[in-house]
């Protein structure tokens, strides 16, 4: 997958997106394994591969906003990798998040106006591996544009795909500026819930 190319009218309608502050609680649910006690919070900011929300390359924070979203993440990747969920060990993450300017497109007007639908943000992104894509999607360029200060947003906040009334946020390093915070309530992964 190849970055965005340079799109001066995506890259307008952010600057003129209206942002919305975001103050609740995140969570993240990640597989459990010896290796990963030794996991810390700050170690999922490293993350660079590809997701809904960005190309290959960019450094982003993934969480859900509700626990039931974070399982049926984790539960939908596991069942991806050939595993049984129910039967998984699992650890999870959750951190205090506050940002006073977040791209919400839970709102149909910021949708409407960014030029995205609702089911072009749940649709799959991952390109079939006998006939790759090379072009981000819509989503991933709004994503890529907002961590290069598009707009001067932090986060993106979204529909999960895995879980319908669920909704997930997509944090991007270096977009995080005090007053803004992302404090673990724990550092190291909790069994079960913090």
């Amino acid at each position: 997958m190849s970055l965005p190319a340079d799109d001066p009218v995506l890259q307008s309608l952010l600057k003129t997106a209206d942002p919305t502050p975001f103050d609740d609680v995140a969570f993240r649910v990640i597989p459990g394994a010896q290796v990963l006690l030794n996991l810390h919070f700050e170690h999922l900011w490293a993350g660079t591969g590809a997701g809904r929300c960005n190309p290959k390359g960019v450094q982003r924070l993934y969480m859900s906003i509700e626990r039931e979203t974070a399982i049926a993440e984790f539960n939908y990747y596991e069942e991806k990798a050939g595993l049984d969920p129910q039967v998984s060990d699992w650890y999870s993450f959750a951190a205090r998040v506050r940002l006073a300017r977040v791209l919400d497109l839970r709102q149909a007007k910021t949708r409407s106006h960014v030029g995205l639908t609702l089911k072009e943000i749940c649709e799959e992104w991952e390109s079939d591996p006998l006939h790759p894509s090379i072009d981000p999607t819509r989503l991933q360029a709004i994503g890529y544009w907002i961590s290069k200060g598009y707009g001067n947003f932090s986060a993106i906040v979204c529909r999960s795909a895995r879980r319908k009334t669920g909704h997930n946020i997509v944090i991007f390093a270096g977009r995080v500026t005090s007053p803004d915070l992302v404090d673990p309530i724990s550092r190291k992964p909790t069994q079960g819930w913090p």
